[in-house]
């Protein structure tokens, strides 16, 4: 790193973006038409209606409702695990990385006590997504 650099630049995505995952009512209202590119393999959009209560936008795009807080809570009484739930499913979706990657991030990152939780939390939502995956191939045909 440069010390005389006075400013930190990073990284931000342009758009049109390839993912979003929106998990609030005032990120959903942020979300533009343009927002998500068109393709194949590109312009998913993963969105939580247990928390987002309208998202009229919602069905212009490839969209996975994952009630992700809700899940949390009810299957392990925490929402911490819907970042797994949402990694299965960007997983699935995204194939930018294989599920034995993804889990041994999984393996490596989480504490001990909580992997066999996460490893649930991240096939719940492979799961989801393999499913809506499936739902969006029958409609092509």
């Amino acid at each position: 790193m440069d010390r005389d650099t006075k400013q930190i630049d990073y990284p931000k995505a342009l758009m049109p973006y390839d993912f979003l995952i929106v998990l609030s009512e005032e990120s959903a209202k942020d979300i533009k038409r343009d927002s998500l590119k068109e393709g194949d393999n590109t312009g998913y959009l993963i969105w939580d209606p247990s928390t987002i209560n309208k998202f009229r936008l919602a069905k212009k795009f490839k969209s996975l409702r994952i009630p992700v807080q809700r899940m949390a809570l009810e299957k392990f009484e925490d929402t911490v695990y819907g970042n797994s739930i949402l990694f299965g499913a960007f997983t699935a979706l995204s194939k930018i990385f294989s599920e034995e990657a993804a889990i041994e991030t999984i393996k490596n990152f989480v504490p001990k006590a909580t992997l066999e939780k996460n490893l649930e939390a991240f096939e719940l939502g492979k799961v989801e997504a393999e499913y809506f995956l499936k739902e969006l191939e029958g409609e092509k045909k």
